[in-house]
């Protein structure tokens, strides 16, 4: 088990950067900041400005119910497809893990047979349904042909609020069409709980304190693992390493010993020297979950008041094809960030005796190669292996990184004015739809396809 932060290159090329120390504003932000994450008592205090007087973020205090996790296994007898219905964090943090973790044959009940497509050892499909798209999932679902039925899916509609209109309606729909549906919401009124009681849906607390995008250890995210795995192994691996992880990563750790510490005063330090923009590569496949998680947790943490970086996720190599070229070529205010893992069990050789994760190895150190020439900053975050003590330790990583992202930045690091208030103005839209609100989108559907 291991998570690697490799710094060599960005410091050297950080260093090397003028604006920073020709800028006296920006070097004071600087030192303030590495003094904040330096003192334990000043950054839980930091926190607890945000949290209503609670130093430790939710998502480090708060743990998922495994027993009454596993007491929903009988909904799902029978079934080869889970389809998680939300939006954000609802369905991020579930995906980062089953894609990372779906392969592994711990999470496989004995004796279990996967259904046709499904990966590695998950005993049923997952999917992700998150949008009103008639030519999408949802369409498939309604038409009921080919792999989905209503005998061999259960539906989990995931929402905190309860007031994510598209959530609301598409479990309606498919509830109403005869589909079997899980909900996980918070306790008390909303929409969602209203339809859950009209419909006598079965249903499970989602946490009522954690955000979204904080969720991936939480029972949001881990009893739809769960259900696609048919088994506990892998949740409760998930439930030690998360714990594990964040009293690594925690304001009484030093930044020389906190990898979450180190990575926000590098990203914080690269903004203040105008990168505003982070290339973030993944190089492995099942880690792209991750990488759109960490954009997630990024943006909807501390890109506010004017302030933050833009991630920018891509997969590589095939990102080396592209994005390079922005990267090396284009405006100098981007930094880079890869993620990998090291060589795992299921490699093979290709030709020369290279193996095939050596040669994905060596495509990746050509970027490194390439930024260091060019003297752009690049980190390298490694994982030792897919397994969930490494995965749970690198999504822990980009949770804490953005909590003390944000009050590096002295925004508040858990809420998000900005999205609530588009799904504020849809739930409005949808609610008082009439004559009015129909010729507003008429207007938007004919001005969007003018043609100049």
């Amino acid at each position: 088990m291991g998570l690697y932060l490799y710094t060599k290159n960005w410091d050297a090329a950080s260093g090397a950067d003028n604006k920073i120390t020709a800028a006296g504003i920006a070097v004071e932000a600087e030192k303030r900041g590495e003094a904040l994450l330096a003192d334990p008592a000043a950054c839980a205090e930091a926190i607890a400005r945000y949290q209503g007087g609670e130093t430790v973020p939710a998502f480090a205090r708060e743990w998922p119910d495994l027993g009454g996790i596993e007491g929903k296994f009988p909904l799902a007898k029978g079934k080869e497809h889970i389809v998680v219905i939300g939006n954000g964090g609802s369905i991020r943090n579930v995906w980062a893990l089953y894609e990372a973790l779906s392969q592994a044959s711990a999470g496989v009940v004995a004796g279990a047979r996967a259904p046709a497509g499904v990966a590695g050892g998950a005993r049923r499909e997952l999917h992700l349904l998150d949008g009103t798209d008639p030519d999408g999932l949802l369409g498939e679902l309604i038409s009921a042909r080919g792999r989905f039925s209503q005998t061999n899916t259960l539906l989990v509609p995931v929402s905190k609020s309860g007031e994510t209109e598209n959530v609301v309606q598409e479990t309606r729909l498919l509830v109403n069409a005869g589909y079997t549906a899980l909900a996980v919401i918070s306790p008390g009124q909303s929409k969602l709980a209203a339809l859950a009681d009209e419909k006598k849906l079965n249903r499970f607390p989602h946490p009522v304190d954690v955000g979204g995008r904080f969720t991936a250890g939480q029972n949001n995210a881990l009893l739809p693992l769960a259900l696609a795995l048919g088994g506990m192994e892998t949740p409760r691996a998930l439930d030690a390493a998360f714990g594990a992880a964040h009293a690594r990563l925690g304001c009484e750790m030093p930044p020389a010993e906190n990898m979450a510490k180190a990575l926000a005063l590098r990203l914080w330090r690269a903004e203040l020297a105008g990168r505003t923009e982070i290339f973030f590569p993944v190089y492995r496949r099942a880690l792209s979950g991750v990488g759109a998680l960490a954009v997630q947790l990024v943006h909807e943490s501390y890109c506010k008041e004017g302030r933050g970086q833009t991630l920018l996720f891509a997969e590589g190599p095939e990102s080396q094809h592209h994005t390079n070229q922005r990267y090396f070529g284009g405006r100098g205010n981007i930094a880079g960030l890869s993620l990998r893992v090291r060589s795992g069990e299921a490699d093979f050789t290709l030709g020369g005796g290279v193996s095939a994760g050596e040669f994905l190895d060596l495509e990746h150190a050509g970027v490194i190669a390439e930024a260091e020439r060019r003297g752009v900053p690049h980190m390298v975050l490694t994982l030792d292996a897919l397994c969930a003590e490494d995965v749970a330790s690198v999504i822990a990583l980009w949770q804490w990184a953005a909590v003390y992202g944000g009050i590096l930045r002295e925004v508040n690091p858990f809420d998000q004015p900005a999205v609530e208030g588009s799904k504020k103005a849809t739930a409005e839209m949808f609610d008082g739809f009439g004559p009015e609100t129909r010729s507003r989108l008429e207007r938007y559907t004919r001005d969007a396809s003018h043609t100049l």
